[in-house]
C-alpha cells in the first residue's frame, strides 16, 4: 500500500510541539523542536533540551537510524550560522546530506537572521521558510523581546472571580477557580523562569508558589517587591526557598539584610518607595530571567500594566460573585475606553466550570526580510506557496 505523502504544515506543527518539552529549561537560548523525515514518514525527533546543550537540529540528525543523505528537516526556528556554546547547526545540517529543510520562522536574532539561510543555499541545500510561521513565533515570544527589547517576558496570570475580585472582603481566596485551573497553572510556573507577587500577597497569603500539581523538576524563582521593608520572615518563601527567593526593595532595610544572610537575592533600587520596573526588568535580564508570570495582587499587577510591559495575559474566571474590592487589575488605569489594554490573539479553554483567556497585549518588532525566493514551490506536499 502506497504511504500519503507528509503535510509540511502537520509536521511544523509536531516540531513545535516538541519545541515545548525545553521551555524552562533554555535560559536565554530559544525553544527549538526538529524532525528528520523523508516525504513519507517522520524517522527521528529533537528539540533543544538544555541550556549549553546540542541545539534541536543536532539532536534530530544524530539520533536518526538511517543515513540522513537525502533527507529533509523541518526546524521551527532558522539553523544557526555561528560558534556560540555549540557549533555552528547549518555546519552539521550541511555535512550530514540533508538536501531540503523546512523552517517556521526567521530568527530574530541580527547576529544570525537570514545568515543560517543564506549558508544553506550557498551549500546547495534546498530551503523553505514560513510553515506555521505564527506557531512558530509565538513559542519564542520570549527570546523575541530579550533580543529586541532587552526586557523580561511579562505574563499576567490571575484566578478571579466573575465580577473580577481575587479573594473576598475579609480576605478568604482558597479556592476561587477549580482544581483543572490550578493543575494548568502549574504546568504555567513550571515552564516560566520566575514568579512575581507583591509584598501584601506574601503576608496574607503566605504562597509557596512552587509547582506542585504536576510532575516536574522545575521550581521557577520567586519575586517579592516589597519598596518598604514588609515582609514578614516566616513565611514559607523564607523557610522553604530562601535560595530561589529574588527579594526586591528601594533601600537597604532589616528584611534585606535577613534574608541576604539566608542566601536570598536581593536586588536594591532606590527610590523613595516606588519601585523602577524598567530597572528591576534590567536586573533580571541581567540574571537571565526572561519569562516572568506576575501573580498578584492587584496593586502590583496594576503597576505593570501602568508601566506598559505586560505582554500577554492568562485569567481564570470563575462563575462566582464575591463582590467587594480586592480586585485583580488596581494601578491608575486608564483614562478612556479606547486607551483600554484590548487583548489580541485570543484563546478560550474551559477548566471544569472555569473559563479560561488568553490574550496578547503588546508588539515587539522582529527583523523584516523579503522571504519570496524561499517560499515558492513546495514539492514535499505538491501545493505552492506562491498564492498565499
Amino acid at each position: 500500500m502506497e504511504k500519503n505523502l507528509l503535510n509540511p504544515l502537520d509536521v511544523m506543527q509536531e516540531c513545535a510541539q516538541l519545541a515545548l518539552l525545553g521551555k524552562g529549561y533554555t535560559k536565554t537560548n530559544p525553544v527549538v523542536g526538529a524532525v528528520v523525515a523523508n516525504q513519507t514518514e517522520i524517522l527521528s525527533r529533537g528539540w533543544h533540551q538544555s541550556f549549553g546543550g546540542p541545539h534541536a537540529e543536532v539532536n534530530a540528525i544524530d539520533s536518526c537510524l538511517v543515513p540522513t543523505e537525502g533527507l529533509d528537516l523541518y526546524v521551527t526556528l532558522e539553523p544557526c550560522s555561528h560558534q556560540g556554546k555549540t557549533p555552528p547547526c547549518v555546519e552539521k545540517i550541511v555535512s550530514s546530506g540533508i538536501k531540503r529543510v523546512f523552517i517556521g520562522v526567521v530568527d530574530p536574532n541580527p547576529v544570525n537572521a537570514g545568515k543560517g539561510l543564506e549558508y544553506l543555499k550557498k551549500h546547495g541545500v534546498e530551503v523553505y521558510v514560513g510553515y506555521m510561521e505564527d506557531l512558530c513565533a509565538s513559542i519564542i515570544e520570549d527570546f523575541a523581546k530579550y533580543i529586541t527589547d532587552k526586557k523580561p517576558y511579562y505574563t499576567f496570570k490571575t484566578a478571579q472571580s466573575l465580577d473580577g475580585k481575587i479573594a473576598t472582603s475579609t480576605g478568604d481566596s482558597k479556592w476561587i477557580t477549580s482544581k483543572a485551573s490550578r493543575e494548568y497553572t502549574h504546568y504555567m510556573r513550571a515552564v516560566s523562569d520566575a514568579i512575581l507577587v507583591g509584598v501584601g500577597t506574601v503576608n496574607a497569603d503566605d504562597p509557596e508558589l512552587n509547582v506542585r500539581h504536576i510532575k516536574s523538576d522545575r521550581d521557577p524563582f520567586k519575586i517579592v517587591l516589597d519598596p518598604n521593608g514588609r515582609m514578614l520572615l516566616d513565611r514559607k518563601l523564607v523557610k522553604n526557598s530562601a535560595d530561589k527567593l529574588i527579594y526586591v526593595t528601594c533601600n537597604d532595610n532589616d528584611v534585606s539584610d535577613k534574608l541576604n544572610g539566608l542566601g536570598a537575592d536581593i536586588i536594591t533600587l532606590g527610590g523613595d518607595g516606588q519601585l523602577d520596573l524598567n530597572k528591576l526588568s534590567d536586573e533580571l535580564v541581567k540574571r537571565d530571567i526572561l519569562n516572568v508570570m506576575i501573580e498578584g495582587g492587584g496593586k502590583t499587577t496594576g503597576k505593570f500594566f501602568d508601566a506598559g510591559l505586560v505582554d500577554k495575559v492568562n485569567m481564570f474566571i470563575a462563575p462566582i460573585l464575591l463582590g467587594g474590592d480586592t480586585v485583580s487589575i488596581a494601578g491608575k488605569g486608564v483614562a478612556s475606553v479606547a486607551e483600554g489594554y484590548r487583548l489580541k490573539e485570543i484563546q478560550t479553554k474551559q477548566f471544569e466550570s472555569d473559563l479560561y483567556i488568553s490574550g496578547k497585549v503588546t508588539d515587539f518588532k522582529q527583523p523584516i526580510l523579503d522571504l519570496t525566493e524561499y517560499v515558492r514551490g513546495c514539492c514535499a506536499c505538491g501545493c505552492s506557496r506562491d498564492d498565499d
